[in-house]
């Protein structure tokens, strides 16, 4: 799925916003200073309205409609001099305030925070990292629309555009059938506020929203009752019949593909569906539990073990994979993240507590493997966030690298498997937990088996 995806994280010229946890609490912090400055520039334009108002009520100004009433008002001496007055002071005085420009502070922070705001490549990652989780994770529109995740019902309510950019997005991917399902709750979305006032500064959707969803709808259905059609044919079929369809037979036909229960249509389209990859499966835990596997705890690897062993887990026997519970403590992973932004950077202020905790780490990883060690590279803390991905990682083995791997988790996530693709097994993430295999075979040759690739984390930051 991601096999032509450009990694940002290995791009040093640039860092996208959506590529990790810490750009997106950066790109948090930047839209609560564009509302901020927004809230403080409406307010100063509201006070000149304000005052505005108050020069129209203290002139009592009401139009005269007829000549005749004209006249009579300036024959009157009084009314004249009343006029020219304030013709001759107030008026060139109120004009005066109305050229002062209000809120130059607030609209020059405003422009360099609009310039800081993400670009096509920001929001195209975004999108195919959302593509890739509802694929992974056979997630479906109509429950994502709604804030629910794996059948858990989040605090998150997606705008009509967030759907239609979803759905806009896999339709240009030519996915007609996620594209269908996120315009179909698109159009089925309760109407915004002020949407008269938010079409006509952002642009109305609502025409392109109703011809690609009727599209997408015909090319899928094609596709799915004649499988020999290509994409291409049934997409000349669609825009011919859409071409000569009038007004109302677009309106009948998204009237009746609305009608249906959303239960109905997912049903309906996931008849005779692609089944999922072993990958995919390990990814939604659904992979075939292994049997004869135990719980114990760990005496043997070192003589520290045997006054304070360590919780094991046998994930697999054959190839051997554990879990070590309980062997990263809040306190180090506290640390942990403190010293995660510098890559661990080692300086005089906190040399001591880095190598302190480096120390403690490789002791631990003894520990678990068996054998002593020497870190020769600077510790690092990956940031595995909602759309960050990773294929099958065969560097360990194939490049001449470490007998094992100890992979650490320094949180709990929802999703954010760890899947052996060739063993069909599938660990999740436990904070304060440890995961061990081994890379090579005891003949020193690269074990196919420890093939592994990380799932996306649906919820969390891994």
């Amino acid at each position: 799925i991601a096999e032509n995806i450009k990694n940002p994280l290995n791009n040093e010229g640039k860092q996208l916003y959506s590529s990790s946890n810490a750009g997106l609490l950066k790109l948090l912090k930047l839209e609560a200073s564009f509302m901020e400055n927004i809230k403080i520039y409406t307010n100063k334009l509201a006070e000149k309205v304000k005052n505005l108002r108050a020069f129209i009520d203290s002139v009592d100004y009401r139009p005269i409609e007829t000549i005749e009433d004209r006249e009579k008002y300036v024959s009157n001496p009084l009314n004249a001099f009343s006029l020219v007055r304030r013709t001759h002071q107030d008026l060139p005085m109120w004009h005066n305030y109305t050229q002062q420009m209000v809120g130059m502070e607030e609209l020059y922070a405003l422009e360099e925070i609009a310039v800081k705001a993400p670009d096509d490549e920001d929001m195209n990652y975004s999108l195919q990292g959302m593509h890739r989780l509802e694929r992974i994770y056979g997630l479906e529109a109509t429950d994502l629309a709604r804030g629910l995740i794996q059948d858990i019902k989040y605090d998150v309510k997606m705008s009509v555009r967030d759907c239609f950019a979803l759905g806009e997005h896999k339709y240009q991917q030519e996915d007609y059938q996620r594209a269908s399902m996120w315009f179909r709750m698109t159009l089925k979305h309760k109407p915004e506020e002020n949407v008269e006032i938010i079409n006509e500064i952002l642009g109305d959707i609502n025409d392109k929203l109703r011809k690609h969803y009727a599209a997408s709808m015909i090319i899928f259905g094609l596709i799915k009752s004649d499988p020999t059609l290509t994409i291409a044919k049934s997409q000349a079929i669609a825009f011919e019949a859409l071409s000569k369809a009038s007004i109302t037979d677009l309106s009948s036909l998204i009237t009746e593909l609305l009608r249906q229960s959303d239960e109905e249509i997912v049903r309906e389209m996931n008849i005779n569906g692609t089944a999922p990859s072993d990958y995919e499966l390990g990814c939604r835990g659904l992979l075939p539990k292994r049997k004869n596997l135990y719980c114990s705890y760990d005496f043997s690897t070192t003589p520290f073990l045997r006054i304070a062993p360590t919780k094991q887990e046998t994930i697999s026997l054959d190839p051997y994979i554990v879990m070590h519970h309980e062997v990263l403590y809040k306190d180090e992973i506290a640390e942990l993240k403190l010293h995660a932004k510098n890559k661990f950077k080692v300086t005089d202020a906190n040399r001591l507590r880095v190598e302190s905790l480096r120390e403690r780490m490789i002791n631990r990883i003894t520990d678990i493997a068996g054998f002593g060690f020497h870190i020769t590279h600077e510790l690092h803390m990956p940031d595995h966030d909602l759309v960050s991905y990773y294929k099958p990682n065969r560097d360990y083995a194939y490049w001449g690298g470490p007998k094992v791997t100890v992979l650490f988790f320094a949180s709990d996530v929802v999703g954010g498997a760890t899947v052996f693709t060739k063993s069909k097994v599938s660990v999740f993430p436990r904070k304060g937990s440890s995961l061990f295999w081994y890379n090579l075979l005891d003949d020193g040759t690269p074990d196919p088996r420890s093939v592994q690739a990380e799932c996306p984390v649906l919820n969390g930051n891994k």
